[in-house]
């Protein structure tokens, strides 16, 4: 349930990380308060657009007003800093911002592991093809990348092909649907040569380029365990 505050509240999706560490940024400035989907009271949920919230964070104050998304995101920065309003709100910045909102909010499950809330409401956004198909690219590019300038094509590539067997061998809860599994691998391919990278970056030798490629791949692997578990769904 939101409590009573003078401050406007985001209604996050806390089955996020992501969504989690931007709001906790918002409430530690004392910007904002926060308050999850899983906890909130009935009264607040009747009075939202379910469809709208799950793909765009709602935020309320104590006028009873909902905004989604970047209105409320830009509103509350701007009743903080006003000149960062001005420039969130200019029009080439906001289409900018439009683009990298879209990206990360139907992908925001595949981008950090997050498994469902273990009761009440999972928020999850919806499939779309698109920002899928745009983060396999971003994934594909930055760990080709990566992995060429840090010469550990090997252990990325077999970490990468560890994902996509797991994939493979699914179960009933690994279902092959809209391109969630391969959002999943890519995900596991770029941490693999993000981790290898780093090392590299900061002057390991190739057998701990490797092992960081490694570890990284199996602690991503390690987080998406969950999936396993029969009728688990990454999305709805």
């Amino acid at each position: 349930m939101v409590e009573t505050t003078t401050k406007p509240v985001f209604l996050y999706d806390d089955g996020c990380p992501l969504c989690r560490g931007y709001t906790k940024t918002f409430t530690t400035l004392g910007w904002a308060e926060r308050a999850p989907f899983s906890k909130i009271g009935e009264d607040t949920m009747a009075a939202l657009d379910m469809d709208k919230a799950r793909h765009h964070i709602p935020l309320t104050d104590a006028m009873g007003e909902t905004r989604y998304g970047l209105d409320g995101i830009l509103d509350v920065v701007g009743d903080a800093v006003p000149i960062l309003g001005k420039i969130g709100r200019a029009a080439p910045v906001r289409a900018v911002l439009n683009h990298l909102y879209w990206f990360i909010t139907y992908n925001r499950r595949h981008i950090v592991a997050a498994a469902p809330p273990a009761e009440g409401v999972d928020c999850a956004p919806d499939f779309k093809p698109e920002p899928v198909a745009a983060y396999l690219t971003f994934c594909g590019v930055a760990a080709a990348g990566l992995t060429t300038t840090a010469g550990a094509v090997v252990p990325v590539v077999g970490a990468t092909a560890a994902g996509a067997v797991m994939v493979a061998g699914r179960d009933e809860g690994w279902k092959v649907e809209n391109m969630e599994a391969a959002a999943h691998v890519g995900t596991v391919a770029l941490a693999a040569a993000g981790a290898a990278g780093a090392a590299n970056l900061l002057g390991a030798n190739r057998a701990l380029v490797t092992a960081a490629a490694i570890a990284t791949a199996g602690h991503k692997l390690w987080l998406r365990r969950w999936m396993r578990d029969p009728g688990t769904r990454l999305n709805r």
